[in-house]
Order: structure tokens, then sequence, then C-alpha cells
């Protein structure tokens, strides 16, 4: 039996990486577990560790080991950093992008503003504002170039040479299991910027939230929902999955736009897809991720006041490399912001 429970948790880990990064986003199990703290998949550890010490001989303490590593790297997401290049990060002329999702300015605009300019970044990408709220911002950006379309807000310091917002994508009734249909935004914005090294394609995005399906599944709660097999069966699943129906869609069709530049590019924003997601790897795999490069520890940004969930990012393609990324330190929003240094490879 000890032996039994020294394999099973190593096993179970890989299991859940395998379902997890491989199943795709259609079923509601895998898609509720890329949302769910992943934290969990360390609670074993000391039990499985005690268990095996004890019983099953110290030889399987070795298995344990691994376990740990997967659970850390494989399913939480660590990053050592590694590859973080201080050096280049003082190139004058890299740029120095910061990403916020700042939640409708709910908690304040003076608090956005100071914990942009702490991170002195000279190009920011804000999502969920508002056009009140974007009068706000570019009051504090004075001398800037910015722009305000619909949710998204840009402040260059660089010229912005062309805006384009692209047409919205259509969601036929039925598809992804739910009521809801009709049109959608194609949620993210196009943005050519005149850049020390020439002109390049900056996307700011910010896909469909799960948020309203998670909740909706949620229920009255985890005991009253167990208590009425709702749990193990699935609670009305279709808003979530018409949820990652639209992200889905919304990914893709960015990607097309972003495969068809010409330019460099950086795609940056709240993608709310998680580190595993099928769908992040099937479409961005292609581009570097910024955190990935250059990060150091989890990188979770969301919810601020205690983050567990990696869904905000810094992307590039190719001809420029990320050679430092940091975290936000405030809760000025619900999200954390996220902040790269990108230098050009052809330099």
């Amino acid at each position: 039996m000890a032996l039994a429970v020294g394999i099973a948790y190593p096993l179970g880990l890989l299991a859940a990486w395998a379902l997890l990064r491989f199943s795709g986003e259609g079923w509601w199990v895998p898609l509720v577990g890329l949302y769910a703290p992943p934290v969990g998949f360390l609670f074993p550890a000391p039990i499985a560790f005690i268990v095996t010490w004890r019983w099953a001989g110290r030889r399987w303490l070795a298995l344990q080991i691994v376990a740990v590593v997967l659970a850390l790297f494989g399913l939480l997401g660590l990053n050592l950093g590694l590859r973080r290049d201080t050096q280049a990060a003082q190139d004058p002329n890299a740029l120095r992008v910061l990403s916020y999702n700042i939640d409708m300015g709910t908690r304040g605009v003076p608090g956005l503003v100071s914990q942009i300019m702490q991170m002195q970044p000279n190009l920011v990408l804000l999502q969920e504002s508002h056009e009140e709220l974007s009068e706000q911002l570019r009051q504090a950006f004075p001398g800037w170039h910015t722009d305000s379309t619909g949710q998204f807000f840009i402040a260059s310091r660089f010229p912005i040479l062309e805006i384009r917002e692209p047409p919205p994508l259509h969601y036929s009734l039925g598809e992804g299991g739910s009521r809801k249909a009709g049109e959608g935004g194609a949620r993210f914005m196009r943005y050519t910027i005149d850049s020390p090294w020439g002109p390049l394609d900056v996307f700011s995005v910010h896909t469909t939230s799960p948020r309203e399906g998670l909740e909706d599944m949620r229920g009255q709660g985890f005991l009253h929902e167990l208590s009425r097999g709702h749990v193990l069966l699935g609670r009305n699943p279709g808003l979530l999955s018409f949820n990652a129906y639209r992200r889905r869609r919304q990914i893709e069709n960015l990607m097309t736009e972003v495969r068809a530049s010409r330019r460099p590019v950086i795609i940056a924003g709240d993608f709310n897809l998680p580190g595993l997601s099928r769908v992040a790897h099937d479409n961005l795999g292609g581009f570097d991720d910024g955190f990935a490069q250059a990060g150091r520890g989890f990188g979770y940004t969301y919810p601020s006041k205690l983050p567990f969930l990696r869904i905000d990012r810094i992307f590039t393609g190719p001809g420029l490399r990320t050679v430092d990324f940091r975290l936000g330190q405030t809760r000025a929003s619900d999200h954390l912001c996220i902040w790269a240094v990108i230098t050009s490879q052809n330099r």
C-alpha cells in the first residue's frame, strides 16, 4: 500500500499535466482544472513523502522529488529566470512595454498611474478602459502619443503610425453549447509604432473572460452542488464551454492578422489563457513568451490580492527578444501589470 501511494502521486501529476495540456478546452472538466489554483497539486506531497519514507523505503524518495519538480515546473509554471539578460536590458533603444488590465478603473486612477510610472515604460497598453476613464488617463501622459478605442488604451513615447480596429466576429446560435449568440468584438487592437528599429506592429489583447461560466458552474457553492450530484456531472457547463469557444475564435482571428504582418510584432494583454492552455500552445507556440524568456518565479497576475493564474502575457515574434520581464506589485487593479524589456535581435 505504501509503495502504491508513492507511485500514485507522481503518476497522478503526470496524468493531470497531460489532461490539462493536451485535452483541449471543449470538455468542462479540464477547463475548470485550468482555472483552479495549481498549488493544490502540491498538497499530497508531504503525505506521499512521509508514507514512502516510513513504509516503502528511502530509495523511493527520489520518485517523490521528481514529482515535486514536475508539479513546480510543469503544473505551477515555475521559472528560475536563468535567461534574464540585465546587461541587454540597459539598451537605451529598448522597448519597455507595460500591459495592464485596469478593471475599468474601479480602484481609482491615481493608483493605476502610480503603478505604471513606477515601472518606467515607454509603451503602455491598457485593457478594460472606457471613454470617461480614457480622458483621465490621457492627462496622465502629457507629451505621449495616445489613443482610446473601446476598452483599449495606448500611450507611446514613439509615434503611432497606424491604428486598426478589427471587424467584429460572428457567433452562430447554438455553437459552443449556449443560448448566447450574435456578434462579439474581436477583442484586440492593432497599432503600428515607429520604434527605434523601424515600424513594428503591436497587438493589445483582451479575450472573453471565463469568470461568468465558472461562477455559473459553481452555483450555490461546492457542498450544495456536491450534495445534488452537480459537481461530478457538471452543473450547466454550456456557458463555460461557450466562453472557451469564443476565446478560441478570438485567438485564432488575432493570430491570422498577426501572421499576416510583414513587420516585427509584439502581442500583449489579458489572454485569459493559463499556462497549460492548448489554445495558447496551438496558436501562440511559434512566438516567444516574455515570461518564459526572462521572467522569474511563477508569473501569476490574477487575482492581484492572491495571484494564482498567469493569464496576462507579452509575446514577441521573430527579430525581437525579451531580456527582462517583471510584475507590478500594487493592487491598483484586480490584475497585476506586466512589464518587459524588448530588444532587437538585429542590432
